[in-house]
C-alpha cells in the first residue's frame, strides 16, 4: 500500500510537471506543428517511455525494454532542463508582473518574443544534453597522494584504484564497463576498492548482458573489494552477493578483513539497508573492536554521512560515493547542502576522506558541471 501511494504521488507530480512544460512550449510555438495531436501523442510517449520500459523489463529483458529505457533516459535529461528553463522564465515573468521592467522591444510583439526565447531555450537545452552525454562517456582519472604513518604497515607504497557508483545496467552497458576495466588495468593497482552502487536498479539486466564478467579481468595483488550501496538494495542485488564474488568482487557487508597482515579493509552496510531488511548496520565500535590500529585501515562506506564519527578512530582513509556531485548542474548545490563534503578530498583529524562523483550515471545518461571519475590513490607510509 505504501509503495502504491508513493508511486501515485510521483506520477501526479511528474505528470503535472510534464503538462506544465508542454503548455508553456505550446505558448512559445503556438503556430507551429507542435500545436497538433500527433505531437501531443509523441510527447506523452516520450514522457512515459522510461516507465514503460522499466515495467516491461521487470517481466522480459530484451530489445523492446532496452530501447524504451534508453529513449526514456534521454528524454528525462532533456525534460529536466526544459522544466528548469520554464521555471526560470516564469519566475522572471512573475518579477515583471510585480515590478514591470520588460523593455518595449520585448512587449511590442510578445508572441514573437516568446518564439525567439523558445528557440534559444531549445538550442541551449539540446547543447547542454549533447555536452553532458559525451562528458559522461569520458571519465577522468584523478590522482591523489595520501601520506600515512603506521608502524606495522607491510608496505611503503600502495597503489589503489577507487571507483564508486558504476550503475551497471541499460545505460552503463558492456562497452562502457570494458573501458572501465581497461583503464583500471592500465593503472596497475595493488588494490581495487568500490564504494557501492555497482548495480543500477535491476540485477537481472546485469546478468542478461553479462556486465559483471569483465571484472574477472582485474587481477590486483590484494584483490577487489566493495561495500554495498543503496542501489544494491533497490535492485535486490544484496540477496545475491555470491554473483559478485563469482565475478571477482569481494562484497563487504559490515565486514572487517585483514589483508595479508598488511592492512585492514572495512566495508559498511549501506545506511538505507534498514528500510529494506529491517536490520541496523553495525557501528564502527563493533567493526573496529579487534583491529590493530598500528596497521593501515581503509573504510568503505557508500554514503558520506557523519564523517566526524569516522575521524574519532584511527582510520586512515574513508572512500565514499553516492552523491554523484549532483550529476546535473545545479543539483550539486543541493548535494552540497545535504553533505558536509559531497565531492573531493577532505581531512578530519588523521583521517583522509575522498567522496567520489562516481563512474556511471543514474536515470539520465548525462553529466553537466562535473565529471565521471576513477581515482588513483597512492598511499605512502612514512
Amino acid at each position: 500500500m505504501r509503495i502504491a501511494i508513493i508511486i501515485s504521488i510521483f506520477l501526479i507530480i511528474f505528470g503535472s510537471a510534464g503538462y506544465y512544460v508542454y503548455i508553456r512550449s505550446l505558448q512559445a510555438f503556438s503556430w507551429t506543428l507542435l500545436n497538433s495531436k500527433l505531437v501531443m501523442i509523441l510527447y506523452i510517449f516520450l514522457m512515459s517511455s522510461f516507465l514503460l520500459g522499466k515495467i516491461i523489463e521487470s517481466y522480459s529483458i530484451g530489445f523492446l525494454s532496452n530501447t524504451l529505457v534508453k529513449i526514456g533516459s534521454v528524454d528525462l535529461g532533456l525534460f529536466l532542463y526544459a522544466l528548469l528553463f520554464v521555471i526560470l522564465f516564469d519566475f522572471i515573468r512573475l518579477i515583471n508582473y510585480i515590478i514591470p521592467f520588460y523593455p518595449n522591444i520585448l512587449t511590442a510583439n510578445y508572441q514573437k518574443t516568446k518564439f525567439i526565447i523558445g528557440i534559444i531555450s531549445l538550442v541551449t537545452i539540446s547543447s547542454l544534453f549533447v555536452y553532458g552525454f559525451f562528458n559522461a562517456r569520458t571519465p577522468k582519472v584523478k590522482n591523489l597522494d595520501i601520506t600515512i604513518n603506521k608502524a606495522k604497515a607491510g608496505f611503503d607504497n600502495l597503489n589503489i584504484v577507487a571507483i564508486s557508483d558504476i550503475h551497471l545496467g541499460t545505460m552503463v552497458n558492456k562497452s562502457k564497463t570494458q573501458r572501465l576495466i581497461k583503464t583500471i588495468n592500465e593503472l596497475n593497482p595493488d588494490l581495487v576498492i568500490i564504494a557501492g552502487d555497482i548495480i543500477d536498479d535491476n540485477l537481472n539486466v546485469v546478468k542478461h548482458f553479462n556486465l559483471l564478467e569483465s571484472f574477472g579481468e582485474l587481477n590486483p595483488k590484494y584483490g577487489v573489494y566493495s561495500c554495498l550501496g543503496n542501489h544494491e538494495y533497490i535492485s535486490r542485488a544484496y540477496k545475491d552477493l555470491d554473483y559478485f564474488e563469482n565475478n571477482g568482487i569481494r562484497m563487504l557487508k559490515d565486514t572487517t578483513l585483514k589483508i595479508n597482515d598488511k592492512f585492514y579493509i572495512i566495508g559498511r552496510d549501506d545506511i538505507e539497508g534498514k528500510s529494506i531488511n529491517g536490520k541496523e548496520r553495525k557501528s564502527l565500535d563493533e567493526l573496529t573492536k579487534d583491529i590493530d590500529f598500528n596497521l593501515p585501515v581503509f573504510l568503505l562506506d557508500h554514503q558520506p554521512y557523519k564523517l566526524e564519527k569516522t575521524a574519532e578512530y584511527a582510520v586512515d582513509l574513508q572512500f565514499s560515493g553516492h552523491t554523484h556531485n549532483g550529476q546535473i548542474w545545479p543539483f550539486n548545490y543541493i548535494t552540497g547542502l545535504l553533505f558536509e563534503e559531497d565531492w573531493g578530498y577532505l581531512k578530519k583529524e588523521n583521517t583522509h576522506f575522498y567522496i567520489s562523483s562516481g563512474y556511471g550515471t543514474a536515470a539520465m545518461p548525462i553529466r553537466v558541471g562535473n565529471n565521471s571519475e576513477i581515482i588513483n590513490i597512492k598511499i605512502i607510509n612514512k
